[in-house]
């Protein structure tokens, strides 16, 4: 029984989610700051496994009773060796009789009512003609919903081969992201080790629509590939040792799995009361740079056209959607983003012996936090420590979905915040909010660099007293671009003064909470060695291994001005991915 349908909606069934696992895992030290400190940066409240070790050990799989009868060898063979490499991996294999659980019957009653109450209410609109967005819930869909079994929450599912429309193993969830589900097909024919991005990604989306599934693994007798919504397509050798298989299942299926996709909903931020004007500056100045960039990024392009929700080919109309409330009542999903951080006010640095005589701070804990909830951070920086005031960030962005090159300055526009550890949301006057209008998947990795840009330039500005440096001096007056798409750099094609970090990164993805810790953690990591090297600093390339790159640049028409200028220094797709 898929209860991503009762759950995700308005009109059923809420129920709250808990995690299977209950032990804390260890927090994850970065160089320069902690993990605790990072979540706290970014609001982020729930345990999160950052090292592929963890994630297999909360990881809890079962395998679906498949029913079909033609199901091919390879992939009876896979499933063999997945199995046996999962446990090897400390993954907990659930027996499926053990992974099912009852409805109590109340709840099956109370859903019933639900049901009936719905339909009578889409009825009613029909027959009087108001506009809605609801749907009819027929007798077998009913059926489906109104199951007494069901696979616990934190469970992922492994299922083989094509399943008839009514057997799949999302009839037996609670949502997407308490259960994913793994399905393992045989290869497509038309796809290769040549394939360009967008045949992956049209490949990709009808398979997910066709068989209901986080992720595909499709298999013959010489490879094997991944797909998940992060529009990845890692193409490994089959003969590979089993040495070298255990570590492609911990590295590019385990992260996958542990750290889903989770878009970011409207209840996840506070509304900032007043509007902001797009004709008045800074915004205007910001907008014009979106605008400009956006456009020049067309000829790049690194922006491939989106997906229509209706477009993919779904079984049948529950199918749908599910698909929808998955992605939160989204039509649709498109790749990559643009983003500008705000002109932002920088902190002041304070020797860590003078604050600590002012706070009461244990000598371990690297972060403090005030009466008025403002959050500090100490930072040890060429053998000296620091605190300094996480500063506020405002990002202006676009809604998710929209057309990321030709924007309406409009309608698609949107203002992110982080303040004190909250996400806030600001919106564009005269604009009337409706369903479509939804913050980007990346939401907590765009607001983690910026962020993390905020201190770094803090920190720049401490050192260079006398002279601001450029990336202080643009970002406290001008503000920073923020973009992202579904490629890599060349290196030896990376602009002037811009580091990049992140490939050996576990595979996660897209709005993940991982994603957003690795973004805060990285870019600090990767400035502080920059800094110690005394090397220029003006920007980095956050590596998302099968996602993508976030770049932090001075300016998003200067971004694209410069890949215009040298259209080989990025591609879509996997061609300058390091660390496969």
């Amino acid at each position: 029984m898929c209860t991503l349908f009762l759950s995700m909606s308005n009109l059923f069934f809420q129920e709250k989610i808990h995690s299977i696992c209950d032990t804390p895992p260890k927090c994850y030290n970065f160089n320069m700051i902690s993990q605790e400190a990072i979540q706290t940066i970014l609001g982020i409240k729930e345990k999160v496994q950052v090292t592929p070790e963890e994630m297999a050990d909360h990881m809890n799989v079962v395998f679906f009773p498949n029913t079909s009868k033609n199901i091919s060898k390879q992939v009876i063979d896979f499933r063999k060796r997945l199995e046996s490499t999962l446990s090897d991996l400390k993954v907990n294999i659930v027996p499926y009789s053990d992974a099912l659980e009852r409805v109590p019957f109340g709840k099956t009653i109370k859903r019933l009512t639900r049901i009936v109450g719905n339909n009578l209410l889409f009825s009613a609109k029909k027959i009087l003609g108001i506009s809605h967005t609801s749907y009819f819930i027929d007798i077998k869909t009913a059926k489906i919903l109104l199951q007494r079994a069901v696979v616990k929450r934190g469970i992922a599912i492994v299922s083989l081969g094509e399943e008839n429309a009514n057997d799949l193993p999302m009839h037996y969830i609670r949502n997407f992201k308490d259960n994913s589900v793994i399905t393992i097909l045989d290869f497509p024919k038309d796809i290769s080790e040549e394939t360009e991005f967008e045949k992956h990604f049209d490949t990709a989306m009808s398979l997910f629509a066709y068989h209901m599934t986080n992720i595909i693994i499709a298999v013959d007798n010489e490879k094997w590939m991944v797909y998940n919504f992060n529009a990845s397509h890692p193409i490994y050798n089959m003969g590979e040792s089993d040495e070298i298989f255990k570590k492609r299942i911990l590295h590019a299926l385990v992260p996958k799995v542990v750290a889903p996709i989770s878009p970011h909903k409207f209840k996840e931020f506070k509304i900032k009361g007043e509007r902001f004007n797009p004709a008045a500056e800074p915004d205007k100045s910001i907008i014009e740079d979106l605008a400009k960039g956006a456009l020049l990024f067309d000829e790049t392009k690194l922006f491939p056209d989106g997906k229509k929700i209706d477009d993919l080919p779904f079984r049948n109309s529950f199918h749908k959607i599910i698909g929808k409330l998955h992605l939160d009542n989204r039509n649709g999903m498109s790749f990559g983003f643009f983003a500008k951080q705000m002109p932002t006010m920088l902190s002041n640095l304070v020797s860590d012996v003078n604050f600590r005589e002012k706070n009461m701070i244990p000598n371990e804990q690297d972060f403090f936090i005030d009466e008025n909830k403002e959050i500090y951070i100490s930072v040890n920086i060429k053998n000296q420590k620091f605190w300094l005031k996480v500063p506020e960030v405002w990002v202006m962005s676009l809604r998710s979905g929209s057309n990321k090159t030709h924007f309406d300055p409009n309608k698609d526009l949107i203002k992110l915040g982080l303040l004190k550890g909250e996400m806030w949301m600001e919106f564009p006057i005269d604009l009337k909010i409706n369903t479509g209008y939804k913050p980007s998947f990346d939401t907590k990795v765009i607001l983690a660099h910026a962020v993390g840009n905020a201190i770094i330039a803090s920190i720049l500005k401490h050192f260079d007293k006398n002279k601001e440096t450029d990336f202080a001096k643009i970002l406290s007056e001008k503000g920073y671009s923020i973009s992202h798409w579904h490629g890599y750099f060349k290196k030896d094609l990376i602009p002037e003064n811009i580091g990049m970090y992140g490939e050996a990164n576990p595979h996660v993805a897209c709005s993940s909470p991982q994603s957003a810790i690795y973004a805060l953690g990285g870019k600090l990591e990767n400035f502080n060695k920059i800094f110690n090297e005394n090397k220029v600093y003006a920007g980095d390339i956050h590596v998302e291994p099968h996602h993508g790159s976030n770049i932090s640049f001075p300016s998003l028409t200067k971004l694209a001005e410069y890949l215009i200028q040298y259209p080989e220094a990025s591609k879509l797709g996997n061609k300058y991915l390091n660390y496969k």
